[in-house]
């Protein structure tokens, strides 16, 4: 491991309530477990969300990549650990090492994130707002070497025509909201996996995953997903009210 002093180190408990077929993690578990330790990274350096809610702004993540070898299983403990990469303008950094009990390295992942005001959801440059801190670059070290890629998303009627029906429709009921009242971004992993399930893809395969997150889906509205495969990759694009792109899951498959 690289040094910890630069690094914040998360550890989780996987349950069975995260655990799916083979008594391994859900993909979409691991996601807001990174999450979490994002933000209490983000807490340490003067950026975590009770303060920023104080002053009304909140953290957006835009997209992330996410590579593992293995799942976590039910009863492991694993660790997260996250720090801040760069500052791009207003597009925040953040990579993740994915660590077994016995500290094996397990995952990687990178992610994107605005700061943005709460109730208008517009960037929020940190350096123009006096009552923030300076923003905290903890290790300019990318995992991958470089930052999220972002998603070629191609208009619904480019994929599917004026006839061809969704591979899957999802609903943003309660249990898929959080504190916002909008789809739980954790929740668009879980919805592309059971597109691809669905469609009778063996989802165990999956070791490596790009998301981008384009549009947010309030409480009420309804998502329909369909499947793209090109060029060996597989890609569940989500679209709302017809053709308001939502987000795009490409996925790596390994050979089985």
């Amino acid at each position: 491991m690289s040094d910890p002093g630069k690094y914040t180190d998360v550890e989780f408990y996987c349950k069975a309530t995260e655990c799916g077929i083979g008594d391994k993690l859900y993909c979409s578990s691991l996601i807001g477990n990174l999450q979490e330790a994002a933000e209490r990274s983000s807490n340490s350096v003067g950026y975590g969300t009770d303060f920023l809610k104080e002053h009304e702004i909140c953290w957006i993540i835009l997209k992330m990549r996410l590579h593992f070898t293995e799942l976590p299983s039910w009863h492991d403990t694993f660790h997260i650990r996250t720090w801040s990469t760069d500052l791009n303008k207003f597009y925040y950094g953040r990579d993740f090492e994915i660590y077994s009990a016995d500290g094996r390295l397990i995952g990687q992942a990178t992610s994107t994130w605005i700061l943005a005001d709460w109730n208008t959801h517009r960037p929020v440059i940190a350096n123009k707002r006096p009552e923030l801190p300076p923003p905290v670059i903890q290790d300019p070290r990318f995992v991958f070497g470089e930052n999220c890629p972002k998603i070629k998303f191609p208009d619904r009627n480019d994929i599917a025509g004026d006839t061809d029906k969704p591979v899957i429709i999802k609903y943003a009921d309660y249990n898929e909201l959080d504190r916002n009242r909008h789809v739980n971004n954790s929740r668009y992993t879980a919805w592309a996996y059971d597109a691809l399930f669905k469609n009778g893809y063996d989802v165990s395969l999956i070791e490596d995953l790009v998301i981008n997150y384009i549009c947010e889906v309030k409480a009420g509205e309804k998502v329909e997903l369909f499947i793209c495969n090109n060029d060996g990759k597989v890609t569940v694009f989500g679209y709302k009210n017809i053709d308001t792109k939502v987000f795009a899951v490409e996925f790596a498959l390994k050979q089985a």
